[in-house]
Formats: C-alpha cells, structure tokens, sequence
C-alpha cells in the first residue's frame, strides 16, 4: 500500500495522475460519471428493449487546462473495466490525428488493455475463442452473413482461426491483421489453399477508410465473442482539432460524430467513447472561425452530405458539452473531500504526520490541479526542511493557431510486405 501510494502522490505532483492516483482520489463528477454509465448500457442497441430508445454511444467532458479532464477520462476508464469492457486511451496528436481514422484505430488497438490480464487483447481473444468452438462459429457466422459488410477477409480469418491444425505463426499472423497491422494476403491464400478453402473465400483489397470502419465493427464483436462487456475508447485533447486547416477540422468533426455514434443508424455497436476537451474552444474555434456554418457546407459541395451532416452533429455536440458538462472550479467541499483523501494518501505515502492545511484561497481560474499541486508541495517543504511555502499560479493560454504540419501524421506501420 505504501508504494502504491508513493507511486500516486509522485503522479499527482507531476499532474499525470496515473491509475493509482485516480483509485485513490476517485471524482466528484457524478453527474458525468452516471450518463458515462448509462452509455456503457446501452452500448448494444440490438440488446436493449426497444421502449428503451436510442442513446448516442458516447459523452464528452469539457475544462480548462489542468482541471482534471485527463483525471476524470482516467477514472472513467476505471468504471469501464469494471463492468468488463477493453479500454483505449488514445491523445489526438501529430500521430493520431482525428480527422485520420486509420491512425485513431491503429493507437486505439495499440493502447488496447484488458480488463482482466495483462496480455495482448487481440491474441487473448484468439486463444479464448480456440477454446469455445461453438461460440467462434457463431462469430463466423455473424461475418459471414449476407448484409454483414465484412470483406472476406475476416470471415477467412476466422475459419483459419477455428481449425485446429493452424499453425502458431499463421494465428500470430492473424493477430497482426486485427491490430490494424498490413499483414501479406498470399499468405492467407496459402493458408487457406492448405485448409482446402482456396476458393471459398474471394479476397480483395478494400478502400483504407472503408476497412477502418469495418475493422473498428470486427473488433468490438470480437471482443463481445470472447466475454468482455465491449470497447471503451477516451479520446483526449481533442481541441488539437482547432489547429487543422479547415477541410481536416471538418473531417475531424465528422469523425468524432462517427465515433460517438451521433446517427443512430451509422454508430459501432458495442464502442462507448467518452472525448475530453477544452472549454474554450467553442468561443475560440467553432464561433470565432465559423465552423458550423462553413465546415458542413464545404464537405456538401464536394459531395460528401452524410459527413457534412455528422460533423454538424458533432459542433453541436461540442457546443452542448461545453455549455451542460463542464468541469468548473471546484467548490468548497469539493475541496475539503480532495484535501482529506490527499492527506491520508500523503501520510500512508511517507509514513509521516502531515498535518492538515488551512483552507485556500479561491479564485475563479484556480483549477483543481493547481490546489493539489500546493497541497502536496506545502507537505513536502514540511516534512523536508520545516519551512513555509509561498505558491505562484500562472495561467497557461489554449494555442488554436492552425498549423498544416499536424495534419501529416506519420506513416502506419505496414507490418509485412
């Protein structure tokens, strides 16, 4: 218990809480934690009642920098391992950004962690469904169905899968394919060939947004076929977005609609995605640079309705998130319920009497980070040297100055040729 505490004040000091930090501190937010909840429900609509109706398959969370987006993503990552689903944690960066979605899946299979063990989700997944034959035929079959929209890739895949006689490199050459990894197709050919499935299944390339989508729907029931709730992904730092150019910041927009599912009939089942960003950027980005007028208008004129639509969608999700689910300042019990666990987390860390500090002063700009930050600090020159501590807060500006250069992300691993 010692060195998991030390592990999470260490955390805390440095403002990345890690996940004994959020088990330790938990949150305040219940109001967002419930819809995040209800979310995980309802991840598969084919199995709620129909009275039920359709709820969208994601929320977001907005803030300023350091009042806890990141934390709160952290502890709702938690909630959704206890109820049994695999979580990503994805950050839109250079390397994965939003309006690319190839890239957001290859870091959200990559980041992938089960809910019970440590290993790889995609190879765990295989040796569990090798073990339930019945269950890898249904899923197989579900592949396999007229009106699926899975290439064919998937369902031979499986049936490579389901014989017993597959060779271990053939199964890890399998996993690779469902990470997202380019995997060599005469290979598959082959291996099928020696199963007696040469012409069984008709293999054919597929459009590289087309196969993400397909990936992302194979994955989720994947991972439903092999025991676990569904997938959870937290998209964090998703204002990055107000950096792109205008066609990236409207595909972004789109995408993040298609992510949460905001069109009931074009949504993942069994993905819940939860996005945390800035609660800034309506003013700074959507209303100062016009997108919900501009952005949808200009992917209508080059013919692309259904995204203008979705990333409309999205600007208003945006725009709600910020206006309804906004972490503000927080308030005094708040405060005195954050100071209390800090300080029985701090004493079991140092084995040492902290003494519990005065109230802080408020302001409206101080976030929770800054408070736990000092208390930690005002601890530490204490139990060091017995001194008292003055602490300086300095504001750090959102930068939303577009910058093509992000737009670029580098090129996915292609895996084998």
């Amino acid at each position: 218990m010692t060195l998991e505490a030390r592990r999470a004040i260490e955390a805390l000091r440095a403002g990345v809480p890690n996940r004994a930090a959020i088990r330790q501190m938990g949150t305040e937010q219940s109001s967002i934690e419930n819809r995040f909840e209800a979310a995980l429900a309802a991840a598969w609509p084919d199995e709620i009642p129909a009275r039920a109706g359709h709820a969208a398959s994601g929320i977001g969370l907005a803030g300023g920098f350091g009042a806890g987006k990141s934390h709160l993503l952290g502890y709702l990552a938690e909630v959704a391992r206890l109820q049994g689903f695999v979580v990503s944690r994805v950050a839109v960066s250079k390397e994965t950004p939003l309006s690319h979605p190839a890239h957001v899946l290859s870091a959200a299979l990559r980041e992938a962690a089960l809910p019970d063990r440590p290993d790889d989700p995609i190879a765990a997944c295989i040796a569990i469904l090798r073990e339930q034959p019945e269950t890898l035929d249904a899923l197989e079959n579900e592949v396999r169905a007229p009106g699926s929209g899975f290439a064919p890739i998937f369902a031979a895949s499986l049936f490579l899968v389901r014989r017993a006689a597959t060779p271990p490199d053939m199964l890890r050459r399998i996993a690779r394919l469902w990470s997202g990894i380019k995997v060599s197709t005469p290979a598959i050919r082959q291996a099928l060939s020696a199963a007696g499935a040469g012409r069984v299944f008709a293999l054919k390339p597929v459009a590289a947004a087309e196969a993400a989508e397909q990936l992302i729907r194979f994955i989720s029931l994947l991972f439903r076929a092999a025991g676990y709730g569904g997938w959870c992904i937290l998209l964090d730092e998703v204002e990055l977005i107000g950096r792109y150019t205008p066609l990236q910041r409207a595909m972004s927009y789109a995408w993040l609609g298609r992510w949460l599912g905001l069109n009931g009939t074009a949504r993942f089942p069994g993905v819940v995605v939860a996005y945390a960003i800035t609660d800034d950027f309506v003013a700074a980005v959507i209303g100062a640079r016009q997108d919900s007028d501009k952005l949808p208008e200009r992917l209508a004129l080059k013919g692309r309705a259904a995204e203008a639509a979705m990333a409309t969608a999205a600007i208003r999700h945006i725009e709600r998130t910020v206006l309804e689910h906004r972490l503000l300042p927080p308030g005094l019990n708040e405060l005195s319920a954050c100071h209390d666990k800090l300080l029985r987390l701090y004493r079991t860390a140092y084995d040492w009497p902290a003494p519990p500090l005065p109230p802080p002063d408020r302001t409206s700009s101080r976030t929770m980070r800054q408070y736990i930050k000092g208390w930690i600090t005002q601890w530490d020159m204490l139990r060091l040297d017995r001194g008292n501590v003055l602490i300086l807060d300095t504001e750090i500006a959102s930068d939303y100055s577009e910058d093509a250069t992000l737009e670029e992300p580098s090129a996915l691993d292609d895996g084998e040729s």
